[in-house]
C-alpha cells in the first residue's frame, strides 16, 4: 500500500511538469511597421502563461505558445486589443498541442543562478523605425540610452541594429534583478513596453553582442543616417517617374534630402523645428514650384513603405 501511495504521489508531482502547452495563431489588424508588431509581442509576453511569441509584420499574425491552464486565446486577444490592434484567431489555424519538456533539477538551479547574477540582461524593445524593416530608430533610442547610461546601476546600454533588443550591462551583476525596474521605468515614461529576454533567445543575443551591430547613445546616429537615406530615396522614388528627373538631378535631390532628414533626426532639440518646411526648402534648390508640390504630396503619404515599395 505504501508503494502504491508513493507511486500516486510521484505521478501527482510529475503531472505539472509534463503539462501540455498549446499554440494559437492570431490575425492582427492595424500594424503599420515592425515596431507595432514588436509592441504587441512584448504585451503578449508579459502575460502569465505565455511561453513564447513570434510575430510576422508582413503577414499580420502572431503565433503564441501558451499554457491553457493559465490563459486562454480570448485573454490573448484582449491583450492585443488593449495594445491598440484588433485581433482574432486566424481562420484555418486551429490551436495545436505541444508537450512541454520538463527541466531537470540541475537545469533549473543553473538557470536560476544565471538569472540571479547575470552580467548582461537583454530586453525586447519596440525601437524599430517606421521607414524600414530591420532598422532601429536612432532618434527614439538615443534619449532612452542616455537616460540608462546615467543610472548608477548601469555600466553600459546598447540597442541592436533592428531596434528589437536592448542589452544592459550592470556594474554589480548581483543587482541585475532590482535594476530591471530602472529599465522598465525608462520605457514606461515614454509609453513603451519591455519584456525580459530569456532562454535560447538570450544565449543567441549574447553571442551577437560581440558584433559591431550594437549601438550606444553616442553611436545611434549611424542608424538615423541610414534611415534618412531610405526616407529620401523613397520620397524621390515616388515622384521621379512622373517628373522625368534626370539621373543627376535625382541623385543630387536624394543626397540633399537625406542630409536634411539626418539633421532633423540627430538634433538634440526640437525648438524652432519644422521638418516639412526644411525639406521643401531643400527640394526647392533642385525642383521648380510644380515639382516641389508633387514631392510634398509624396511626403504626405508618410515615410513607411507603401504597397509595392521596397521595405
Amino acid at each position: 500500500m505504501k508503494k502504491l501511495l508513493s507511486l500516486l504521489f510521484a505521478f501527482a508531482l510529475a503531472a505539472p511538469l509534463l503539462a501540455e502547452t498549446k499554440t494559437v495563431t492570431l490575425a492582427v489588424r492595424g500594424w503599420s511597421c515592425g515596431g507595432c508588431a514588436a509592441s504587441t509581442r512584448i504585451a503578449l509576453k508579459k502575460l502569465e502563461g505565455v511561453e513564447d511569441v513570434k510575430t510576422d509584420h508582413q503577414n499580420k499574425e502572431a503565433v503564441v505558445r501558451y499554457d491553457d491552464t493559465k490563459i486562454t486565446p480570448a485573454k490573448l486577444i484582449e491583450a492585443v486589443e488593449n495594445d491598440g490592434y484588433p485581433a482574432t484567431v486566424k481562420a484555418g489555424a486551429a490551436t495545436s498541442t505541444v508537450p512541454a519538456q520538463p527541466q531537470s533539477v540541475s537545469q533549473r538551479a543553473s538557470s536560476n543562478a544565471a538569472q540571479a547574477e547575470e552580467r548582461v540582461t537583454f530586453f525586447e524593445v519596440p525601437l524599430g523605425c517606421q521607414a524600414a524593416e530591420g532598422l532601429g530608430c536612432g532618434s527614439m533610442a538615443k534619449p532612452i540610452l542616455r537616460d540608462l547610461e546615467g543610472k548608477k546601476e548601469i555600466a553600459d546600454a546598447r540597442i541592436n541594429h533592428p531596434g528589437t533588443l536592448l542589452a544592459v550591462a550592470w556594474k554589480d551583476p548581483a543587482r541585475s534583478g532590482p535594476g530591471r525596474a530602472v529599465v522598465e521605468k525608462a520605457f514606461k515614461q515614454r509609453d513603451l513596453e519591455t519584456a525580459l529576454l530569456q532562454g535560447d533567445a538570450r544565449d543567441n543575443a549574447l553571442e551577437d553582442l560581440v558584433t559591431d551591430r550594437w549601438y550606444r547613445a553616442n553611436e545611434v546616429d549611424r542608424l538615423s543616417e541610414r534611415e534618412a537615406e531610405i526616407i529620401a530615396a523613397r520620397l524621390v522614388g515616388r515622384v521621379e517617374g512622373r517628373l522625368a528627373l534626370s539621373k543627376e538631378r535625382s541623385t543630387a535631390l536624394k543626397r540633399d534630402l537625406a542630409a536634411a532628414v539626418t539633421k532633423h533626426l540627430t538634433r538634440d532639440s526640437e525648438e524652432d523645428c519644422d521638418p516639412a518646411k526644411e525639406l521643401m526648402e531643400v527640394a526647392g534648390k533642385h525642383l521648380n514650384a510644380t515639382e516641389t508640390a508633387e514631392l510634398r504630396k509624396a511626403a504626405e503619404q508618410g515615410i513607411a513603405a507603401l504597397p509595392g515599395e521596397v521595405r
